[in-house]
């Protein structure tokens, strides 16, 4: 069994990190990525570099529909590469497990962690890491920015399903992506076990803590799996 995002001060994080699905994911719960619209879309680097532009500017005026098409059409994306992690997170990995940050401390998280969000944009764990730096650092303003961007990208995720069965699995581009989902819904959850379903399921089964608790939760995980076996077939 382990405990989600693993670390010292996720107590703090876990208050600041809560994610309310919106309005907009309520209604479009279970509403599945048309895949296919999406790669049209994302194929045309001109449109997808320009709505990715209006991302890291934080424009408010995204929609879910935009950040949904930003997240799933990553995977058309050269760059995406759900199954390698950048090196500059080995450089402060050490600091995550630290009882209490110092202002050193934080400013070498910020700079690594900004350093591999541009190397994967929807890296959910650095996102969440680089919020606490900032709010530490009471530069409140550009811990906002990131939650925002953090909160927009969770409910994308919440939009495709309900995660209580197969068929309405939650559907991700990147397998950390299934324990941050879950930390941020409830951060007491705890990870019994993790089983693959054929033909691309991830079914993460929780220790039942009290008698509210899920089972478990269902995750799509076919966009990795395509992508594993394009690379290697």
């Amino acid at each position: 069994m382990k405990r989600l995002f693993i670390s010292l001060f996720m107590a703090t994080m876990a208050l600041m990190l809560s994610i309310t699905l919106n309005a907009q994911s309520a209604t479009n719960a279970g509403k599945v990525p048309d895949m296919e619209k999406i790669r049209n879309f994302a194929k045309d680097s001109r449109k997808y570099n320009k709505l990715m532009k209006r991302y890291e500017e934080n424009d408010r005026s995204l929609s879910l529909e935009d950040y949904r098409q930003l997240y799933f059409g990553y995977i058309f994306q050269p760059d995406y590469k759900p199954y390698e992690k950048t090196d500059y997170t080995k450089s402060v990995s050490t600091l995550y497990y630290k009882e209490e940050l110092n202002r050193l401390d934080c400013d070498s998280i910020i700079k690594y962690a900004e350093l591999s969000l541009k190397e994967d944009p929807f890296d959910l764990q650095q996102m969440n890491y680089l919020i606490y730096a900032y709010q530490t650092k009471k530069k409140h303003n550009l811990a906002k920015h990131w939650q925002s961007r953090l909160n927009n990208i969770v409910n994308a995720i919440l939009s495709t399903g309900t995660g209580d069965k197969q068929e309405a699995a939650w559907h991700i581009i990147s397998i950390p992506h299934e324990y941050a989902l879950i930390n941020f819904i409830n951060s007491n959850y705890i990870v019994d076990r993790q089983e693959f379903i054929e033909p691309y399921y991830d079914y993460i089964i929780l220790k039942k803590m009290t008698d509210n608790t899920p089972t478990g939760f269902y995750f799509n995980i076919q966009y990795m799996l395509d992508n594993y076996n394009n690379r290697f077939k």
